[in-house]
Order: C-alpha cells, then structure tokens, then sequence
C-alpha cells in the first residue's frame, strides 16, 4: 500500500510537472529591440558608408542596397577600400543591406543632427544573419542543418501532442502498476 501512496504521489507530481514545464521552459524570449543608429548626412543628402568584414578588414565590390519602407531605392558598390556613399537623400529612417550584414539608421538632415550622431555608417558583414530557423550559431560559426541535441529536445517537448503523451503515459503507468498489484481486481463492489 505504501508503494502505491508513492507512485500516486509520483504520477501526481509528473504530471503537474508537464503541464508547467512547457509554459515555462519553452517560452519564445522577447525578441530585442532592433537598433536603430543615428547618422548625420552631408550637404545635397550624401550618406557615406563603410563596408568591412568581422575581423575590420574592408570588402570591396559589395553591393550595398538602400531601402525605404522595405521598398529598395538605391543600389550603391564597395570602392577598394570598402566606400560606399548615397546622394539626394533626406532625413528619415533607412535600412542598408550588403550580402551578409544589415542594419538601421536614422538619418539627419545637415546641420539638424543630435551631438551622438554619427558622420557616416559603418557596416559589419557577417554579423547577426540568420536565414531560416534550421540554423545553429556557435561562435560566429553558422552551421546548416545542424541542431545541437538540448534544442532537439525543447522542439518536442514544445509539440502539445508529445507532452500529452508523456503526462498519459506518467499516468496510465502508475495506475496499471497499482492494479497489477491488486491481481486486476476491481475494488468496487
């Protein structure tokens, strides 16, 4: 009788456990807010830029694409020394994309930007990209179609099919043992 107190109380617990576990452990984290740099343009609405790879170094001949609104305006390409410049812009809020890198600024009219304003922007290639959710980042390393074994497991833990499986199977187990011990008699009259 004791055992079956034991693994009541065990089946009770798990599946408690499973019905939290999943709200808790498996909730998508906030996603943080995306940086939005200020930059200061140049007389005639010039924003010059930079492209350079992780390690600083300038790429040249990279494409730079400018948009508004997620509509592309412009298309600039990397000089030698990874240059790139915009002309006949006005203040507002643009996104720059090159192959591997992206980001946002906010751009100010000449003479109307705040003291923390930037002169021109600098692009990092390489950095924060991630096409797809098949993806496994380690140490600025992107490796495809590779999912390291804990992500594996919160996948199904998160499928709501799986955790009721496992919370019936915590259950049914413990009350089968239970009536196991009983000979499968039924203790009603």
């Amino acid at each position: 009788m004791k055992s079956a107190g034991i693994l009541k109380g065990l089946a009770i617990g798990l599946a408690v456990c499973g019905l939290w576990l999943p709200c808790a452990a498996f909730a998508a984290s906030p996603e943080p807010a995306p940086v939005v740099h200020d930059v200061a343009l140049r007389d005639g609405g010039v924003l010059l830029g930079q492209v350079v790879d992780r390690q600083g170094a300038a790429k040249r001949a990279e494409r730079v694409s400018l948009l508004l609104d997620q509509r592309q305006i412009a298309m600039a390409e990397t000089d030698a020394n990874g240059y790139f410049a915009f002309q006949g812009l006005r203040g507002g809020v643009y996104q720059l994309t090159a192959a591997e890198g992206a980001g946002a600024y906010r751009v100010w009219a000449p003479g109307t930007a705040p003291k923390v304003a930037e002169p021109g922007v600098l692009l990092v290639a390489g950095r924060d990209l991630v096409r797809g959710q098949d993806y496994y980042y380690d140490n600025y390393t992107y490796y495809d179609n590779y999912s390291p074994p804990l992500s594996r497991v919160k996948f199904w833990l998160s499928n709501p099919w799986v955790v009721a499986g496992i919370v019936a199977t915590a259950v049914a187990v413990p009350v089968g043992i239970h009536n196991a011990d009983r000979g499968g008699k039924p203790v009603s009259p």
